[in-house]
Formats: C-alpha cells, sequence, structure tokens
C-alpha cells in the first residue's frame, strides 16, 4: 500500500550518509554550561522551547508525576529569573509556538489512550488568561501520542495528530491528519492514512502560508521517515527512508528557514543513529550525525537553527543516559555531552543572540531542567570517523 494516490517517490541524496561527529573530550569549548533546575514537581518531559524577540524563555512541559499538568516556565531576561506555573491537568505530548504577539499557543493531547484522549489547544491571551478548548476531529476519535502546532502570518493555527482510535466499535485507526483554522471554522484533511502514520509528527509553516509534516511511520511493514506538503488543495506525500525496505523511525522534529527550507531531526532505531535530513538545490540530503546505544522511545530530538544557519540538534542516548548537543560547521558535526545521569529525554534546542539554550527532563532526579552556554567554535579542528560514504540513489 502506498501513502496516498498523489504520493511520489522522494529523490533522496545519501551521499552524505557517514559519521562526522566529534566529542568535546578532543575538543575545546569556550563556555561551561550553565543547568538551572526550573521545576521539581517530576521530570519534565515533552518539552517544547521557544525564545521571543525580546530575549524571554518560554518552554511548555508534562512533568512525570500524578495528575500530569501541563506546565508553563518564563524566563525573564531583564531579572534573569524562572517563573513557572500549571495551565491545564492531565496532559501528554505537548508542542509551543509564539504568535506576532510573542504569545505562546500550545497544542498537546489529554493524558491516556482510552476515549478522554483528545487533542486540545491552548493559548495564552494576555493577562492572567489562559484559553483553553478542544480541538474536534469528529467522529469522537481518540487523539494519542504527538501532536504539533503551527501559526500561519496571520496567527491562525494549524495541527497535525495521530489519530489513534476511532468511535465505539470501530477500533484503531493509526492515521496522520490535520486541522487548519481558516479564518471562520476548522478544516479537518487526512494526510496519511496508511496505518502507523504519525505517531512522531511535526509540523511547520512557510513563508507562503503551506504546511508541512515531518513524520514516522512506525508499523513493522510500512516503517519509515515521511515529508508532508500541503499545496493549498491536497496533501502529497513523500518517503525519505524505509521506500525500499522498512525502516524504523522516531523522534522526528521538524523546521523551516527563512528560505522556506525544511530541516528534519530524526532517530533510526535499529541503526541506532542520530539523523539530520535537509534539501540542497530541490533534493533530499540525508546525514548521520551520531550512533547511540539505545534510541529512547517515545522520545523527541530537538533541532534549531541560528542567524546564520548553523544547525543545532540536542538528542538523548537512552542506554547511555547522556543528553548530547551536535552543531555542523563546515561541512562538519562536532558534539558535546551535556548531561549524564539518565537526564535529557524528549530534549528542546533554541538558538538566539549568539546563546545556545536546551531544555530537558531529568528523570533521576525528577526534576525540569534548562541549560545555556554562549556559542563557542571548538578550537580543535574536528577529526572525520572511518565510514565509508554510501553511493548516492535516486
Amino acid at each position: 500500500m502506498r501513502p496516498t494516490s498523489k504520493s511520489r517517490r522522494a529523490r533522496i541524496s545519501k551521499i552524505a550518509l557517514s559519521f562526522a561527529i566529534v566529542f568535546s573530550a578532543g575538543l575545546s569549548f569556550g563556555a561551561e554550561w550553565k543547568i538551572e533546575t526550573v521545576d521539581q514537581i517530576g521530570a519534565g518531559r515533552y518539552t517544547s522551547m521557544k525564545i521571543d524577540t525580546s530575549g524571554n524563555v518560554h518552554v511548555v512541559y508534562i512533568p512525570e508525576a500524578d495528575p500530569h499538568p501541563l506546565r508553563y516556565a518564563y524566563w525573564d531576561h531583564k531579572v534573569d529569573k524562572w517563573f513557572t506555573m500549571t495551565i491545564a491537568q492531565s496532559a501528554s505530548f505537548c508542542t509551543m509556538v509564539l504568535d506576532s504577539k510573542q504569545r505562546p499557543h500550545i497544542s498537546y493531547a489529554t493524558f491516556g489512550t482510552g476515549k478522554g484522549a483528545k487533542l486540545r489547544y491552548i493559548h495564552w491571551q494576555g493577562g492572567a488568561t489562559w484559553e483553553n478548548k478542544p480541538i474536534s476531529p469528529g467522529n469522537d476519535a481518540v487523539v494519542a501520542y504527538y501532536t504539533s502546532i503551527a501559526l500561519d502570518a496571520n496567527d491562525n493555527p494549524s495541527f497535525s495528530y495521530y489519530d489513534y482510535e476511532g468511535p465505539a466499535g470501530v477500533g484503531f485507526m493509526l492515521r496522520l491528519r490535520s486541522v487548519f483554522w481558516n479564518g471562520k471554522y476548522w478544516e479537518v484533511r487526512m494526510v496519511d492514512r496508511q496505518p502507523g502514520s504519525g505517531k512522531f509528527n511535526s509540523i511547520a509553516i512557510d513563508s507562503k502560508g503551506r504546511p508541512m509534516i515531518a513524520y514516522a511511520n512506525v508499523k513493522a511493514e510500512y516503517a519509515s521517515l515521511r515529508f508532508a506538503q500541503w499545496d493549498g488543495e491536497a496533501w502529497h506525500t513523500e518517503t525519505l527512508e524505509g521506500l525500499r525496505a522498512p525502516q524504523a523511525m522516531q523522534a522526528v522534529s521538524l523546521l523551516v528557514d527563512k528560505n522556506d527550507i525544511p530541516h528534519i531531526a530524526y532517530s533510526d532505531v535499529d541503526g541506532r543513529l542520530v539523523k539530520y535530513a535537509t534539501k540542497r538545490n530541490g533534493q533530499w540530503v540525508l546525514e548521520v550525525v551520531d550512533r547511540v546505544s539505545r534510541v529512547g522511545y517515545p522520545d523527541r530530538n530537538g533541532i534549531a537553527l541560528d542567524e546564520n544557519g548553523t544547525v543545532y540538534m540536542s538528542y538523548y542516548d537512552t542506554g547511555d543516559g547522556v543528553l548530547k548537543v551536535a552543531f555542523k560547521k563546515n561541512g562538519k558535526w562536532y558534539g558535546e555531552v551535556l548531561a549524564r545521569d539518565f537526564a535529557g529525554f524528549t530534549s528542546s534546542v533554541q538558538v538566539r543572540d549568539g546563546m545556545l539554550w536546551v531544555a530537558f527532563a531529568d528523570d533521576s532526579n525528577g526534576a525540569f531542567k534548562v541549560a545555556h552556554r554562549p556559542i563557542d567554535t571548538p578550537a580543535a579542528a574536528p577529526v572525520q570517523a572511518s565510514a565509508p560514504a554510501k553511493t548516492p540513489s535516486k
């Protein structure tokens, strides 16, 4: 079965699939990480962080503690202080963006996979007012696992979500769908109806207002990394990895740069690889960033760009229990270990004003933490590990 009738075979160059990670043990970074414990009511999972135009940091996360509250943290750059609050209860798999007024908009699924698991939308209206409302995809559907949110130029939200289960008697749906607010009403669209599509999904909108989604199909026989783009009338999908044979992919995150080029961070489960995908000259290029001992489930990697277009990724090695950060400079990946002792699950990374920020869960201490340091170029030259590049395929 193919993803949709409008799917097309992705043209992918895999010439960059080689190991090029260099760890900080052999490098000299000019600054140490400052790690702050922001919240201690439980390990703050599914972090989603943004930095506004004034330099203030916004993070949404869900502590691993009953009743799984949706928590919001705000760092005021003027007073160098964190403020935290609970903005909803019974939440899971949250994602946040900022609107044109620098106010947070959040998508999340209510906790659990039973009939109470729904897609919800909460956003700050100013003062002490948060508006929280359900987004009904119809038919009393159960929404579970990752949801994602993006805003267009008019601050209208679009959501991607995993349609987990249909109404009573229908059974599992396991498909990727989207919901747009067109200014008058919600438009629900099927993105990929193939079973297993969208458990890991991430949505972004380009400068022309066209949503795009990077996602994984997790069903064994269809396992793959996929990409979908809306053309104004229909979703068009591509298979980036797993076209010739199933490949289990997870931890997918997407961003779109100022030139409307997509950048995707994801993990190859069987290969135990952290990877990066982007388009160059209109064709997909896939790169291996690092090898990990084990890919966490259901993890999400972080990805960000600085003002010069440098790519930064945060990711967690579940086997070794370490949080890593990597960035690409002059065609090579540099990396360092940020946290150990099983801290780092579901991290989020941002870069602004010469500062690198990472938010993450500290499971061993039951805390939510945020780390930051100035951006520094390593003093030592990178050394590329010996792994052959794969033959390009089209």
